[in-house]
């Protein structure tokens, strides 16, 4: 997976990525990642803009492949149907030339990604500008699209990620996927102005030259339409020019475009490309990454200098506010109305946000230093106090329930709580993990590695233990079996899980985010800021951590991932 550069790739990120483990929506095309079934063709349909394309070569591809699988021509309304068989990796259908209106155009190039998987069903299938577009964000933000506009061959998660990105900004009819709420005026705007774009080639090849002088590669012109797409994905300095190319033809194509220029208020004024990016917050901030409902991140500022702040930023980097709390705030957690419970290590307290910022609730006192909190699915906050020895649970009132002990000598730091509101204490001192009852019963202690900092609990009850002083996470089952223990990078000091169950950690020694799979398998290491702490990831795949050594910084590493953590976990709570 790329490190992502692009126009529409920053902005076509910004949207809740459906799962995209077991099986995923291709376009109209049901893909179970894991075999079964068979596929006797794929039907749909070719529009150039509001017109069909008739005549038209339609190629079903595998990424990587430069040989079709096979082939069809469109009738004279558009429509095609081609046979298609799957294997594993990335499908994709690609339109050559064909008519659109206005005779014989050799430089048409439109695509449709069908499929991630071994076997698909038979769907409809719309392919015009607007699915190129979305097609081309999704292949350039996971390196698959490549400077000559050939589609390479992805990784098994790379595929899927790709395709499940695909499908929530475009709907099987060709249409931006309405369904979606997380694609907003701003990525509609620019996935439009992309397909526009691309239309002012499709009704005649003696229009593309205003395109590719357009979409240039350095000083060099595009050369083809997919090439183009590339270009502007890839190209900071053409957003205007582009832009010029793409107004015209909004009223023709049906793809509306705000009339304003740059910067109007659409993505191409934030240029085409990034792979990652820092917004600035207050000074050192540590502890764990919360993102609410809204996709808004909340950062603690765990530094005095920083006044004992919290920041919070929109899923853009925007920030929205910084918020005065208690001393040292290092634990954030989202309740189900969207308020923010933040814990004060050296204040002894937990405060309450509401979603401006205002404080709502607190100081909640208790213990000496609680330094991690977790929510369960009744609305009590969790506390492990690594100087007490203690966990503490606090009602939805902030009233302090239950206190109870973990061993001497243990330092209890991470909690998290599992699906039957059990809570997890992972202990850095003794290198355990208690397993509590609701009530604060001990159920069990099973052995971690060494120095067990937080820890986080996916879809199928299993439980993850960051082992800071090992360079490794432990896997344990809902009952406590050993499942397997698997490294990482140098020093790991926070997790998370997406969507697709794979597991993120952040790095400090090695300033490097792993990705493991549910089997534990390394997938992957990416370059995140300086020595990252906190970890979360948003509704997009975007991850997020906190840089406590560069200070003042959040990085965001854009797309990356398959969607949101699971909940419960240690971190925001999806309501």
């Amino acid at each position: 997976m790329k490190q992502i550069s692009g126009l529409v790739a920053a902005m076509a990120l910004a949207f809740c990525l459906s799962s995209c483990k077991g099986s995923s929506s291709a376009a109209g095309v049901t893909t179970p990642s894991n075999g079964g079934g068979s596929v006797s063709g794929i039907s749909g349909t070719v529009m150039g803009g509001l017109s069909p394309i008739k005549n038209a070569n339609v190629q079903f591809f595998q990424a990587g492949n430069t040989s079709p699988i096979s082939t069809a021509v469109t009738s004279n309304n558009g429509t095609f149907s081609i046979p298609a068989t799957f294997s594993s990796g990335l499908y994709y259908l690609m339109v050559t030339n064909g008519n659109a209106g206005s005779g014989t155009n050799s430089q048409i190039q439109l695509m449709a990604l069908v499929a991630a998987g071994t076997s698909a069903t038979s769907s409809n299938v719309t392919i015009n500008e607007l699915t190129s577009a979305a097609a081309g964000t999704a292949l350039y933000n996971f390196n698959l699209l490549g400077a000559n506009g050939n589609v390479t061959a992805p990784t098994p998660s790379g595929a899927v990620n790709a395709l499940a990105q695909y499908n929530n900004l475009v709907s099987s009819n060709g249409s931006i996927n309405a369904g979606n709420s997380n694609v907003s005026a701003t990525i509609t705007n620019s996935l439009n102005s992309l397909a526009n774009a691309l239309a002012s080639c499709v009704q005649t090849s003696g229009a593309c030259s205003s395109l590719y002088n357009a979409a240039k590669s350095g000083s060099t012109s595009a050369t083809s339409m997919m090439i183009a797409l590339y270009n502007a994905l890839n190209n900071t300095s053409q957003a205007s020019a582009i832009y010029n190319v793409a107004y015209p033809l909004s009223a023709s194509t049906g793809y509306t475009m705000p009339s304003s220029s740059i910067p109007g208020g659409f993505a191409f004024n934030g240029g085409l490309a990034f792979s990652s990016r820092s917004f600035s917050v207050g000074t050192n901030p540590q502890g764990n990454v919360a993102i609410d409902a809204q996709g808004s991140v909340w950062v603690p500022n765990y530094n005095a200098n920083s006044g004992n702040t919290v920041t919070k930023l929109s899923s853009t980097g925007s920030t929205l506010g910084t918020f005065t709390v208690g001393t040292a705030p290092i634990s954030i957690v989202i309740d189900a109305s969207g308020n923010a419970w933040i814990d004060c290590a050296a204040s002894h307290a937990v405060y309450e946000l509401n979603s401006s910022g205002s404080t709502v609730g607190g100081p909640f006192s208790f213990g000496t230093r609680p330094i991690s909190i977790a929510m369960d699915a009744s609305g009590n906050v969790w506390a492990a106090d690594s100087n007490a020895n203690n966990v503490y649970k606090l009602n939805s009132s902030g009233s302090v329930i239950g206190t109870f002990t973990i061993g001497a000598s243990t330092n209890p730091f991470g909690v998290a709580i599992d699906a039957s509101g059990n809570a997890w204490i992972s202990n850095i001192t003794s290198n355990n993990v208690y397993k509590l009852l609701p009530s604060g019963g001990v159920l069990g202690i099973f052995s971690a590695g060494s120095g067990s900092y937080h820890v986080s609990i996916d879809s199928s009850g299993n439980v993850w233990v960051i082992n800071a002083f090992s360079n490794n996470v432990s896997e344990f089952n809902s009952s406590g079996a050993t499942l397997g223990t698997f490294s990482v990078g140098t020093t790991p000091v926070d997790i998370a899980i997406d969507i697709a169950g794979d597991v993120w950690t952040s790095n400090q020694g090695t300033t490097t985010l792993s990705e493991l799979n549910s089997s534990g398998t390394l997938l992957g290491t990416f370059t995140a800021g300086g020595a990252p702490s906190g970890l979360a990831v948003d509704a997009s795949g975007n991850v997020w951590t906190n840089n406590s050594v560069s200070r003042g910084t959040e990085t965001e590493l854009l797309g990356i991932a398959a969607g949101p953590q699971f909940f419960p976990y240690s971190g925001p709570q999806w309501p």
